[in-house]
C-alpha cells in the first residue's frame, strides 16, 4: 500500500479557543493570522463584510477581553512549538488559500480547521476542512464526500454556485435579487453541464443555454456575476512563502501542562474583565 502524503494542517484566526486545542493534536500545524487588505474587495462591492464591522461594535464581550484572549492563545502556540504566520495588508482567507497550493506541491495534504465556509472552494481529495458543530459543541471534518453529499455537485463549482445565489454572510447579493426566478436549482443544473461561472457566461454569450429568463438574466447581468466572482474567489497569489522549518514535526511532551495552564488563566482573566465592566457599568 503507498503511503500517504503527510498532513499539514493550517488553523485559521476564528473560534480560537478551539483552534488550539486542535492545533496541539497535529503535529504539522501552522495557526495563521490575516489583517486588512478587503480593500479591493469593498471598492468593487461596498456591501461586502460590511455586517462584521456592526458586529464588532456591537459586541457584548468585556472591554480588551478578545485582544488579551489573542494574545494568551499566541503565547501558549508560541509555548507549544506551533508556527504563528502573521501577514499583514492580506485577508488571512487569501494567505491560507496560496499556503495550501505550496503545502500541495511539497506533496502534502492539508486540513484547514476554520468555521468560514469560504474554504469550501478548496475541498479536494487532498484538501479537507474541520468545521465547528455548534449544536455539539465539537469541531468535524467536512470532506469532498461530505460536500458533493450536501451539495450534489463538484467543489470546483462552488465559487461559481456561490457567485450565482450569492452570499449573505459575506454580503454579496445572488442573481436573484435582480432576476428573482433565478434560484439555486437552476444554477446547480446549468453549473453540471457547463462546469463554471465563466464557461457558462460565455456559452450564453453565443447560443441558448437554458430558459428564457436564465438566457437573459446570464446575457443581460453577466457583469454583475463577474464582479460577484471576483469579490468572492479566493486569491492564492499572495507573497508568502512556506518555510521547511513550519513543516517539521513539533514537541508535544508539555501540551498537557501548558493547555491546562492557558484555559485556567483564561477563565480567570475572563471573570475579572467582566467584573470590571459590571463595576463601571454600575457607577456609570
Amino acid at each position: 500500500m503507498k503511503e500517504a502524503p503527510p498532513v499539514c494542517s493550517l488553523l485559521f484566526d476564528g473560534y480560537l479557543c478551539s483552534l488550539i486545542k486542535l492545533a496541539v493534536m497535529t503535529l504539522l500545524s501552522l495557526f495563521l493570522m490575516g489583517r486588512g487588505g478587503n480593500e479591493h474587495r469593498r471598492q468593487l462591492l461596498p456591501s461586502y463584510k460590511a455586517h462584521r464591522k456592526k458586529f464588532v461594535r456591537q459586541s457584548t464581550a468585556p472591554t480588551g477581553h478578545v485582544g488579551r484572549s489573542r494574545q494568551f492563545i499566541l503565547d501558549v502556540l508560541g509555548k507549544c512549538n506551533v508556527p504563528v504566520v502573521r501577514v499583514e495588508g492580506h485577508e488571512a482567507d487569501d494567505v491560507v488559500a496560496t499556503l495550501v497550493g505550496q503545502v500541495l506541491q511539497r506533496g502534502h495534504r492539508v486540513v484547514i480547521a476554520s468555521p468560514d465556509k469560504d474554504f469550501k472552494q478548496l475541498i479536494s481529495e487532498d484538501v479537507q476542512l474541520v468545521m465547528p458543530l455548534k449544536d455539539l459543541d465539537r469541531w468535524s471534518f467536512y470532506t469532498l464526500k461530505h460536500y458533493i453529499a450536501q451539495y450534489s455537485c463538484d467543489p470546483h463549482s462552488d465559487l461559481s454556485l456561490r457567485c450565482i445565489i450569492g452570499d449573505e454572510v459575506d454580503g454579496v447579493p445572488g442573481i436573484q435579487h435582480v432576476v428573482p426566478g433565478f434560484g439555486r436549482k437552476t444554477a446547480l443544473k446549468l453549473l453540471k453541464k457547463h462546469g463554471s461561472l465563466e464557461n457558462l457566461l460565455n456559452a450564453a454569450a453565443v447560443r441558448t443555454v437554458g430558459k428564457q429568463y436564465a438566457q437573459e438574466a446570464l446575457t443581460k447581468h453577466a457583469d454583475y456575476l463577474r464582479r460577484n466572482y471576483e469579490v468572492l474567489a479566493l486569491r492564492r497569489d499572495i507573497d508568502v512563502h512556506l518555510k521547511e522549518e513550519w513543516l517539521v514535526e513539533r514537541d508535544t511532551h508539555r501540551d498537557s501542562i501548558i493547555i491546562s495552564n492557558f484555559i485556567g488563566s483564561l477563565g480567570e482573566t475572563w471573570k475579572k474583565a467582566t467584573h470590571q465592566n459590571r463595576l463601571r457599568a454600575s457607577n456609570g
